[in-house]
């Protein structure tokens, strides 16, 4: 079987109608409907509001991009995200092409107490970039890439897709650690941490940072890094988009070889006891330029085991992988081939449009009772969509200190993840299938402490949080105290901040 038919039937079935961000919005016109009638809104705590035509007509007028109700063209576009389990309908998007229109919003939600939503790349697992019955601010228009190839900087804007980052740095022979799909953005990624195929390299997306201009909640645009508002640039390095909406990005680039080495490397499920141990002790002597994803997926004939391997140096890459190959895998497709190419390879395994659910936690290495305890609970699932992932830490991750960053768990040796994905339009489906990833999580998770907030799963509670962020909990709570008292920014890992009602 070939890995694009059952790594995608792992993923869930992509819905036709919902659009990669790619794709231009052709004939859209602002909101004609945005200017007389009153609309019913939902509010920061949940409450039901009416906001003013007159108020909606004057922000409407104030933007340059455009405020879109439900029923204008590219309504249903913008709302639209990554994870098709989740069709929500906020009163009001807005689609902003700058930091203008960007503080015009924030002033908004802010001053009619709105529940708010921010939209990057929309990849958002949980669902957080879109809401009911609030505002939208989308991003997406937002894509600029401006690579200064003699510092090896990029500034980047928050809708812009990884693979665009990618291609732009490339052409200089530069790149940065940029997730593992091309689609994802580079807002979330980053300001959640941000893993990928070069962090044992380079550390994390969040770690290559240099600088963020952000919009706070009282609408301020404060320009943020290691000399100035630093407890903010310190924030935004692993806690996510609790503190406002980054308007651009400044990354420390590397330079890269514009041809790598990777690919999908199979066996068949009846082999995940031995695999995964020598996944367990490959990984933990592995060249920092090697990276290598671990996923046992479920599909109709039963299981398989995907090692998806990617390395940076492609005249040692024969050498480095050959003691993998010499388990006589049933698929090689591992091979020298472009690495804009590569970071586009697991394309597949997250198509746009999918239903998923996912939980997932960092291990300190895997354990034989986890070996064990993963093998019985995949040895006894029929479920079609489903998969168990490991994803590796170490290397430049864990050489920086805890307290450099919110990002936490420098110590973690992997990240496990347990994901589900079904036909969106199944409510069944997706019943049985949450189910089977919220049931095997919760044995499992015993051999996990913390997890990543880009993984976080829309019931997680705030206990678990909480004990996430350790020692740095107490610090990012004054960080949000500082910028946001009032919790405009509350539809992501949250935090809320001192006193919050």
């Amino acid at each position: 079987m070939r890995r694009r038919n059952f790594i995608g039937l792992a993923a869930g079935v992509a819905v036709a109608n919902a659009l990669p961000r790619r794709f231009a919005l052709a004939a859209e016109s602002p909101s004609s409907g945005a200017a007389s009638a009153d609309l019913p809104a939902i509010g920061r705590k949940g409450q039901q509001l009416v906001l003013r035509g007159s108020d909606i007509a004057a922000l409407s007028a104030g933007l340059r991009g455009q405020l879109l109700l439900r029923g204008d063209v590219g309504y249903d576009v913008s709302r639209r995200v990554w994870n098709g389990s989740f069709d929500r309908y906020p009163a009001l998007v807005a689609r902003c092409v700058g930091a203008s229109d960007i503080v015009q919003a924030v002033n908004f939600a802010r001053e009619h107490d709105l529940l708010l939503a921010v939209r990057g790349g929309g990849h958002s697992i949980s669902g957080q970039s879109v809401c009911d019955g609030g505002m939208q601010i989308d991003l997406s228009p937002m894509q600029s890439v401006r690579v200064d190839p003699v510092a090896r900087t990029a500034r980047v804007e928050p809708g812009t897709p990884l693979g665009q980052f990618d291609r732009e740095t490339q052409f200089f022979g530069l790149a940065t650690t940029a997730g593992t799909v091309s689609h994802t953005g580079v807002a979330g990624l980053t300001l959640g941490g941000g893993f990928g195929r070069l962090c044992r390299r380079y550390a994390l997306a969040c770690d290559n940072l240099r600088a963020v201009d952000i919009i706070n909640a009282d609408g301020q645009l404060r320009h943020a890094s290691a000399k100035e508002n630093v407890d903010l640039f310190w924030g935004v390095r692993g806690g996510g988009g609790n503190f406002g909406v980054v308007t651009s990005f400044e990354f420390q680039l590397h330079p890269v070889d514009t041809i790598m080495y990777g690919g999908a490397i199979g066996f068949p499920g009846s082999r995940m006891r031995e695999l995964m141990k020598f996944y367990r002790d490959f990984t933990a002597t592995a060249s920092e330029d090697m990276h290598l994803d671990f996923l046992i997926v479920t599909v109709p004939e039963g299981q398989m085991i995907i090692i998806d391997a990617f390395h940076g140096d492609r005249k040692r890459a024969e050498r480095d992988l050959e003691p993998l190959r010499r388990l006589k895998p049933i698929i090689d497709e591992a091979k020298a081939a472009p690495y804009v190419d590569l970071q586009k390879s697991f394309d597949v395994n997250a198509p746009w449009g999918s239903a998923v659910y996912e939980k997932a936690g960092f291990v300190r290495g895997i354990s034989d009772a986890l070996i064990d305890d993963i093998a019985a609970l995949m040895e006894r699932t029929k479920l079609v969509g489903t998969q168990v992932n490991f994803v590796p830490h170490g290397g430049a991750v864990g050489r920086v200190p805890t307290t450099a960053t919110a990002f936490t768990h420098r110590d973690a040796t992997h990240s496990l993840l347990l994901r589900s994905g079904w036909n969106p339009t199944d409510k069944i489906a997706a019943e049985v299938a949450s189910r089977w990833t919220i049931e095997n999580f919760t044995a499992l998770e015993k051999h996990t402490q913390g997890f990543y907030v880009n993984a976080i799963a829309a019931d997680d509670t705030a206990r678990r949080l909480q004990s996430n962020y350790g020692s740095n909990y107490q610090r990012l709570v004054d960080v949000k105290t500082k910028y946001d008292p009032n919790n405009l920014f509350r539809r992501n890992a949250n935090i809320p901040p001192k006193n919050a009602a």
